[in-house]
């Protein structure tokens, strides 16, 4: 498989009959048809022998070839902001890398990720194998109508406060805020069992409270090290069964935020990634771990950097202030405008006069009926969680409230350019 070519394909795809002639050609199209990172959790249950309704799609045949044969475990891990076109960077710098060798025995190529570029959103799509559409958490922050306030979706807690457990602490549930079975408890019914390795400092969060539901259990890492060791350990503890075992890593996208995602420490990032893989998970496999396995191993999204320069700031638009009821909630790449009632036709033009050449403007019509949240039927809280209008930054720009907010962030996501939504696909059989 030629994978410039499949890169070119993601760069230039449309879908037929879309309307809103604005979509600048630096955008990706999300793949939800079935080359996107929504297509793995249907993918992962296809292979191990559990053919699911009402979901995404598995992945299209072409991508994976013959690697799932004969499948009895896969090994699904999320690199929180692995961008495709970073690990080209670095690939190309270090001809040493693991991904280089794990590519030539197996697949590695691009897909797209979800809209919005985002982690909670595209991890509940990968969890739940549901579009955004259907399953509603959309973005990091969030006006929830049911709790009559904005939030941030990650703790689910007051945005000036992130992770304070605020609507914890109100009674909120995350096993039922999701109006979609998680993958773990789907597979189950089809006796596969799940099992998850994390941060210790995530497997309580309301985020994976919601993702792994029914999975068999959550195990706890706190470094580099053991994360690879764990995966490892449980992996040989459940040789002889059916099972998917998932494993995120958030580090790529902490150090892309705070030094931007072209930054030295992102390269050493790749390094350190690539070598305790090898060296702690991969060279100390026993036989009866690597058979019938599977690794597939991938991104929920890229990062871009947003030069301050580049940053829109609220603060400095009284006029605009006064036209929303809410300050805008959603993504800074991305932002969610929520306008006073008989406001919307001037707040779209200020907006498009003002920020036209910055942000691509698009009514919450126009996004729902677009397929760029994937297709529906949309859950009934999705309309109300996108605003009035919704921005799309375009190359790197961004909105902060103040210019605090300007400032915080070197590099983010949750847009559509090719930094953010082309992530990497590698697919390698463990007994090849």
């Amino acid at each position: 498989m030629d994978y410039s070519t499949v890169e070119q394909e993601l760069l230039s795809y449309r879908p037929a009959g879309w309307t809103v002639t604005d979509f600048p050609d630096g955008f990706v199209w999300p793949r939800y048809e079935g080359r996107s990172v929504g297509n793995l959790g249907a993918t992962v249950a296809a292979l191990l022998g559990a053919q699911l309704r009402g979901v995404l799609p598995p992945l299209e045949r072409d991508i994976l070839g013959d690697l799932g044969q004969d499948v009895e475990r896969i090994v699904l891990l999320v690199m929180d902001a692995l961008g495709w076109r970073q690990l080209q960077r670095a690939m190309a710098r270090h001809p040493d890398l693991v991904f280089h060798r794990l590519g030539q025995k197996g697949r590695l190529l691009p897909i797209t990720t979800t809209f919005l570029s985002t982690t909670n959103s595209v991890l509940s799509s990968i969890w739940t194998m549901q579009p955004p559409i259907r399953h509603g958490l959309l973005a990091y922050e969030l006006y929830l109508r049911e709790w009559s306030m904005a939030v941030e979706a990650i703790g689910f807690s007051s945005p000036a406060e992130p992770s304070s457990g605020t609507l914890l602490r109100w009674g909120f549930d995350p096993v039922t805020f999701l109006p979609v079975p998680s993958l773990a408890e789907l597979l189950a019914g089809h006796g596969i069992s799940s099992h998850t390795v994390i941060l210790q400092r995530y497997t309580e969060t309301p985020l994976s409270r919601m993702h792994f539901r029914g999975a068999q259990e959550i195990h706890a890492h706190s470094y580099a090290s053991d994360f690879w060791v764990t995966l490892r350990r449980v992996l040989h503890d459940h040789c002889d069964e059916r099972m998917v075992l998932g494993g995120y890593w958030p580090a790529v996208d902490t150090l892309g935020h705070r030094y931007g995602p072209e930054d030295e420490t992102d390269d050493a990032e790749i390094l350190a990634i690539s070598t305790l893989m090898e060296r702690l998970f991969l060279d100390r496999l026993l036989p009866e771990d690597r058979k019938g396995t599977l690794l597939l191993l991938t991104a929920d999204h890229g990062q871009i950097l947003t030069p301050l320069e580049e940053v829109v700031v609220l603060e400095d638009h009284p006029a605009l202030r006064d036209m929303l009821w809410m300050r805008p909630v959603g993504e800074s790449r991305v932002p969610f405008f929520y306008v006073r009632h008989g406001m919307l036709e001037r707040a779209l033009g200020y907006l498009t006069e003002q920020f036209g050449d910055r942000f691509v403007f698009l009514t919450r019509e126009q996004v729902l009926a677009s397929g760029l949240l994937g297709p529906g039927p949309a859950y009934q809280e999705t309309a109300f969680r996108l605003g009035d209008i919704v921005g799309i930054a375009r190359r790197e720009a961004a909105l902060a409230a103040n210019r605090e907010g300007a400032t915080r962030l070197a590099g983010r996501h949750g847009g559509l350019t090719p930094e953010e939504m082309l992530v990497p696909l590698l697919a390698v059989r463990l007994d090849a």
